[in-house]
């Protein structure tokens, strides 16, 4: 068996620095390691509550020799360009066949977050998010992204009380990751404050 030389690591800014260590003690032949990831995206689980945890480009050695591909093909223009002004300070550029500032819109859905267990939901989102599959994107290759795991239940749990696809169309955030689909919606569920999201 030829020893492992060369470790490409996806979604690299996800994982702990420290988890890293078993990998590299296993493969101590290892010659070469390219970490792939964006410091911008999700950080590690538990970062914002224990400060020892940390990506591996939070480390300034790994930092000094990082490269970063300005051009992403995935996302409409108008997206694209949001993202570039608020997250990369004009630094990403955008090549996509939907140009139009008609792919993105806001719905109020009038309505509240509640508790629900450690989680939170808003019914009133619920409800719109299942009228937009019903009435606009039932025939469309769709997915709902939504950060907390109370209203992802309860969408599926609509969805398929309605006879509508559910199987693998609705995530949270960090399930979602890496992944892409044509039509997103998104379900914040919180009205008052962003909660965890403003980290």
């Amino acid at each position: 068996v030829v020893p492992m030389q060369r470790l490409v690591i996806d979604e690299a800014s996800q994982i702990n620095v420290f988890e890293y260590m078993p990998l590299f003690a296993k493969f101590k032949g290892l010659q070469k390691v390219c970490f792939f990831g964006d410091p911008n995206q999700l950080p590690p689980y538990g970062q914002e509550t224990v400060e020892t945890v940390q990506s591996i480009y939070d480390v300034r050695h790994f930092k000094d020799q990082a490269y970063f591909l300005n051009v992403q093909y995935r996302m409409p223009v108008p997206i694209g360009q949001f993202i570039s002004t608020h997250i990369y300070s004009d630094r990403l550029y955008s090549k996509h066949a939907v140009q139009t500032k008609r792919c993105l819109a806001f719905i109020d859905a009038d309505g509240g977050e509640e508790r629900s267990g450690t989680s939170q939901i808003n019914q009133r989102e619920v409800q719109a998010v299942v009228h937009l599959v019903k009435d606009y994107y039932l025939r469309s290759n769709f997915v709902i992204i939504t950060p907390y795991d109370a209203q992802r239940a309860a969408i599926e749990t609509q969805l398929k009380n309605l006879n509508l696809p559910w199987e693998s169309k609705v995530f949270n955030v960090d399930s979602f990751q890496g992944n892409e689909s044509d039509i997103v919606i998104i379900s914040a569920v919180r009205t008052n404050s962003p909660g965890f999201l403003n980290n």
